[in-house]
């Protein structure tokens, strides 16, 4: 049996510090803050975002996990808390917490650290929309490359050998491989930029055609 790279117990916690991070951010938003189209998404508001990370936690708890991270499966969570405000997302979210933890700990590697990965990702999209930086230097950025990586060894050792080489920031290696930065900025940063956009092409997280500019990060 393969043991796990990463600890279950540092995944959970990362993980806890992702929602608690989430909701100290959004909790006390106004309605028109709460209406920003977040730029990394632009088909969701902040509300929209937060039904998702809210529904995916409450759906993983349940075990409504057919079709998980399909467009269909995170659809289905914004339409099902569509119409509620921030803070009863944000109150429903906290108090599913212990339950959706306990069945993550339970989660095997490599889906533990999926699932780390596409919170983080949303986390750092609604500081992008909100001008809020930060939590760029925690575990869980440290996870979702980690995630990335894994299967890129897999698939493409070689690249993946490249990239560990670079000693490019865990954050901007984060964003690159979650679809958040574009062909010039990962060239920019002295990534293999035209391998990476061609395995990402036919993932869920593609290169997209414009640039992302996030700001620096607060102290």
């Amino acid at each position: 049996m393969v043991e796990p790279t990463i600890d279950p117990q540092l995944v959970l916690a990362a993980s806890q510090g992702v929602r608690e991070r989430v909701i100290a951010l959004v909790r006390d938003l106004d309605a028109e803050a709460a209406a920003t189209v977040v730029p990394t998404c632009p088909e969701w508001t902040v509300t929209d975002l937060l039904c998702h990370l809210r529904g995916a936690e409450g759906d993983i708890a349940s075990g409504r996990v057919e079709g998980a991270a399909s467009d269909a499966w995170t659809a289905s969570q914004v339409e099902r808390h569509g119409g509620k405000d921030v803070a009863t997302l944000c109150a429903e979210w906290a108090e599913g917490a212990d339950r959706f933890d306990a069945v993550l700990l339970a989660i095997p590697e490599p889906i533990n650290l999926q699932i780390v990965m596409d919170r983080t990702t949303h986390e750092h999209d609604l500081r992008l929309a909100l001008g809020a930086p930060g939590a760029r230097d925690d575990d869980a950025v440290r996870i979702g490359s980690t995630f990335f990586l894994m299967g890129l060894r897999r698939s493409e050792p070689l690249l993946a050998e490249q990239i560990e080489a670079l000693g490019i920031s865990d954050f901007e290696l984060f964003r690159s491989l979650s679809g958040r930065r574009s062909l010039a900025q990962m060239t920019a940063a002295g990534l293999p930029a035209e391998a990476l956009a061609a395995r990402m092409a036919t993932s869920p997280v593609p290169v997209p055609s414009y640039d992302v500019h996030e700001g620096p990060d607060l102290p």
